[in-house]
């Protein structure tokens, strides 16, 4: 009698991947103006409103979700719409079982000519992302604005197997969601540019659900 050794099926396993979610949403130039109105005008009154981690860009207006507003209410859905998605691509069908509310912060960002932004990553939440409320038309190729998605696995890119950074064109309407701990950084506005507004978040999972806050 023989035995029979069996060899299992060659598979490649993805271990660690990165999930990246981008979504244009149509029909959002009302929406867009308004958030733009509101964010300017929030600018000029915040006194916290201060550069940072970057040339030209101007943080501000980090209570957006607590303004009273059709606008705000529209953006939360698209925050709760992108968490939802990200979740699901990382923990498939058993991703219905997390049962944890999240707590979401978010904040406006004007970035003028030349405005850039240093890489860095959001280490305290679990999601993170970007919405472009508006940003200069075209592209002229020299990628001015652009989110660069930096690779996370510094050893790989050391050893050229990285694919390098993945880079998102700004455009109004369009969200971007990512992990947290992401590296990315902004390139420069181009001099003379209109301004590009986006509205950053972060989100965090909260034992004590209250609902998103």
């Amino acid at each position: 009698m023989t035995d029979t050794v069996t060899h299992p099926p060659r598979t490649a396993l993805t271990a660690w991947r990165t999930p990246v979610w981008i979504a244009d949403f149509d029909g959002t130039e009302e929406i867009n103006t308004t958030l733009r109105e509101l964010i300017l005008q929030a600018e000029k009154a915040d006194p916290d409103a201060a550069l940072f981690g970057g040339i030209d860009a101007i943080k501000s207006s980090q209570d957006i979700l607590h303004w009273r507003h059709p606008a705000i209410d529209w953006f939360k859905s698209r925050i709760l719409d992108a968490v939802h998605a990200l979740t699901a691509d990382i923990l498939g069908e058993a991703a219905k079982e997390v049962t944890q509310g999240i707590k979401a912060e978010a904040w406006a960002v004007v970035y003028r000519s030349g405005g850039s932004l240093r890489p860095h990553t959001h280490h305290d939440s679990a999601w993170s992302g970007v919405y472009y409320v508006s940003a200069p038309s075209g592209d002229d190729g020299r990628e001015a604005g652009y989110l660069q998605l930096l690779d996370p696995r510094p050893a790989a890119v050391a050893r050229q197997v990285s694919q390098g950074v993945v880079r998102v064109q700004p455009f109004p309407g369009r969200m971007v969601a990512f992990p947290g701990w992401l590296p990315h950084s902004v390139s420069a506005t181009a001099t003379g540019d209109d301004l590009r507004i986006c509205v950053a978040w972060n989100v965090a999972y909260d034992n004590a659900w209250g609902g998103m806050r």
